[in-house]
């Protein structure tokens, strides 16, 4: 019960704002966590609300979170500023499996702000590149204003093996593609054997993606889900987040698909 009230305060550093309600913080100080894990801001006498940090996770000296403003709380905390505190407690939850990728074919694929768990992965595989084979990011967006991280998708474009930003209702200026997350996947080709494909969006994406890379023969037990929602207090309490006989907070919320894809038909 104690580490429900185990919050820390982080000065705010920075605040940018990358796409329509939706804005990243920076925070001072040093957070050990883990490519996929989530923490919890509190905002006193409004409620609290879950976030994974988004940055190198070999950071020291500062932290990334982005927020949305999309509830009572969200709305809020989007209004602090630089020189402004943020009470945040964390991190909790398994994140992705990085060692089981090493020496593997490592597919992204990310639907609007599903970037964000996967970013700090992003920032570790490519600093240890060699130690993988090839590297694939595929990320889908409605529009091109709400795509986020524009500067580090410039990068990525020319850093990794194959790199796609797809938006389903382009514009005159837009770089990237036209069209949807499944979109991207029909034109790759996979090895079955030693390909691993990481998964982050709207739920709805789930099914439709994993039913055409199922058709390229990536067996379920090489794809991870992470689930970005549901949680509430972040340590197993409320059981608000369960899916089946699985807690979100406590057993993910990375989940390899063939072990929660059974929980969540029922």
């Amino acid at each position: 019960m104690k580490s429900i009230n185990l919050y820390k305060k982080y000065l705010i550093l920075k605040k940018e704002e990358l796409a329509p309600e939706t804005f990243l913080f920076r925070l001072k100080g040093k957070l050990k966590f883990e490519p996929g894990q989530f923490v919890q801001v509190s905002l006193p006498h409004f409620g609290e609300a879950t976030f994974a940090p988004c940055s190198d996770p070999d950071e020291k000296d500062f932290f990334e979170l982005v927020i949305r403003a999309c509830g009572n709380t969200t709305n809020r905390l989007v209004e602090l500023l630089p020189g402004d505190f943020m009470e945040v407690r964390g991190p909790y939850g398994h994140g992705w499996p990085t060692g089981k990728l090493i020496g593997k074919n490592v597919v992204l694929i990310t639907g609007g702000i599903g970037i964000i768990p996967i970013r700090p992965l992003i920032f570790q595989l490519l600093k240890y590149k060699k130690e993988f084979k090839k590297i694939t990011l595929l990320s889908g967006y409605k529009t091109p204003e709400f795509v986020t991280f524009k500067d580090d998708y410039a990068k990525w474009l020319k850093q990794f093996n194959y790199a796609k930003v797809a938006v389903e209702k382009s514009s005159s200026d837009w770089w990237g593609e036209t069209g949807t997350p499944t979109d991207l996947i029909k034109n790759m080709k996979y090895s079955q054997k030693d390909t691993f494909v990481l998964i982050c969006g709207p739920e709805i994406m789930f099914k439709f993606c994993i039913d055409i890379l199922n058709k390229k023969d990536i067996p379920d037990n090489q794809i991870y889900i992470s689930f970005e929602r549901r949680m509430e207090c972040g340590i197993g309490l409320c059981q608000h987040c369960n899916i089946g006989k699985y807690l979100v907070c406590k057993d993910g919320p990375v989940f390899r698909w063939d072990m929660i894809q059974p929980e969540l038909e029922r």
